[in-house]
């Protein structure tokens, strides 16, 4: 249950912080996203049946915040332009899916 905190936190903070912009398809697909990420990772997706490894814990968990926050607050990396830094954070957001997905395809 604690991995519903840090997404109402970045989503909250987002949508409070741009409450007079207009929203972006891409805010609102990777607000939606990572819910479904979560409701699968919460309710469907047996983490007992994970293995109980740090990395693969993070990979879980870790991976979809910071793609998620990447996608919502792009201009945050001065390095790359804004359209990099969402590609990268909705390829980190596709490979927690897949690494979800494939774990619980293979290991249960």
């Amino acid at each position: 249950m604690l991995t519903v905190l840090p997404f109402l936190v970045l989503a909250g903070g987002f949508f409070y912080i741009n409450r007079h912009e207009p929203t972006d398809t891409h805010t609102i697909a990777a607000t939606v996203f990572v819910g479904v990420y979560l409701l699968a990772y919460i309710f469907f997706i047996a983490p007992e049946s994970i293995p109980s490894h740090r990395y693969i814990n993070r990979a879980l968990i870790l991976l979809p915040f910071v793609s998620y926050g990447a996608v919502l607050f792009p201009e945050v990396n001065t390095s790359m332009p804004v359209s990099g830094t969402r590609g990268f954070g909705w390829l980190g957001l596709v490979v927690a899916a897949g690494l979800l997905i494939g774990l619980n395809v293979f290991l249960v």
